[in-house]
């Protein structure tokens, strides 16, 4: 059921909602543990029904505030995930903060969402990791003296620039220049430009992926063999190979999760979404999936109560063991392990780097 028919009928009390704010591209999140939840279902527990608020990509600051408070209005709801990205989970914080509503944020990566208040829960690592993870591999794998940075002029871009600058000038990389861009920057004269300034052994790219994409077919047009190192934003398929065209197999990107991985829980969920969905479930697809399943099970547990959901989550690694997801054993302790891979892509399709 959607959020005009929730708000049409006066949600019942008695049953319990997760609020999913995210683009409506990814609703087929909600199809898959939709099905999953199903099979939870046991006589006299309290039913869970999920609440999908779903716009385009890239909504303004105070649109994601109007949908933060559409979901947070709503009778029954016990947890929201989302929002998409950096600056809509950031912008929406305040509203489940001010509510009393567990906010699960899956794929955000901004360090300000540390600090964004005690109902928010971050899932991914936090921009700093994802930066000293890329600057590692540019140093270790590809052995870069010198690098570039490309960023997106966002709270996702600035975030991942300032973690990545850190992580090289803390490995002895010269940084040649740093460049940021607007989504409808022409990026033809900003490849030229920076490249006529130095060649790097290595381009970093806090971008998305068709801007990602661009970037990588440009400057191989014009250095040929020139690696690309993007974050995890630019890892969403077919877009990001098909706008760097030939040049796809120059670029690695960092994700929290990948299809190939060989343990159970990640076979049993590819094998859920190709059926429910018909395509490979992407990175972003599982860390979704996660937060959905954690809410409920949250629900499941603690029952309707957000301060008890609130409990549950902040005990998880501490008195309470580890929730198990697909991406991983999942916590919000300072300890947690972070969770990264770097893929390569090859034709296409994202390949698992092996570690040293």
């Amino acid at each position: 059921m959607g959020l005009a028919a929730l708000l049409g009928c006066r949600a019942s009390p008695r049953v319990a909602l997760i609020g999913y704010a995210f683009p409506i591209a990814t609703t087929s999140n909600v199809q898959v543990v939709r099905d999953e939840i199903a099979s939870w279902a046991a006589r006299g527990q309290l039913p869970i029904r999920i609440v999908a608020d779903s716009v385009v990509q890239g909504d303004s600051p105070d649109r994601e505030v109007q949908r933060a408070g559409r979901l947070a209005a709503l009778p029954g709801m016990v947890v929201v995930v989302g929002h998409g990205g950096s600056r809509g989970s950031l912008a929406a914080a305040p509203v489940y903060n001010q509510a009393a509503i567990p906010q699960i944020v899956p794929n955000s990566t901004s360090r300000l969402l540390r600090k964004a208040g005690p109902w928010t829960f971050m899932l991914a690592p936090d921009d700093s990791i994802e930066g000293a993870f890329m600057g590692a591999f540019a140093v270790d794998r590809l052995h870069a003296r010198r690098a570039t940075i490309f960023y997106i002029n966002d709270e996702y871009g600035a975030g991942l620039r300032d973690g990545i600058v850190a992580a090289l000038a803390g490995r002895g990389v010269r940084i040649i220049d740093l460049i940021s861009f607007e989504t409808q920057s022409d990026m033809a004269t900003l490849v030229a430009a920076t490249l006529h300034r130095g060649v790097p052994d290595v381009l970093l790219v806090a971008g998305r992926q068709r801007e990602t994409g661009i970037i990588a077919r440009l400057t191989q047009q014009r250095v040929p063999g020139l690696r690309i190192v993007a974050g995890d934003g630019a890892l969403v398929l077919p877009a990001l190979a098909d706008n760097a065209g030939p040049a796809g197999d120059s670029v690695y990107v960092v994700a929290f999760w990948l299809p190939d991985a060989p343990d159970s829980l990640s076979r049993d969920f590819v094998a859920r979404f190709r059926r429910i969905v018909g395509r490979d479930p992407q990175s972003t697809d599982a860390m979704s999936h996660d937060a959905l399943l954690l809410a409920a099970a949250t629900i499941r547990t603690a029952g309707s109560n957000r301060a008890a959901a609130r409990a549950y989550l902040r005990a998880l690694g501490g008195s309470r063991p580890a929730f198990m997801g697909v991406t991983g054993p999942i916590t919000f302790t300072p300890d947690r392990p972070s969770r990264l891979v770097m893929a390569h892509l090859r034709h296409g399709v994202p390949v698992r780097v092996a570690a040293q």
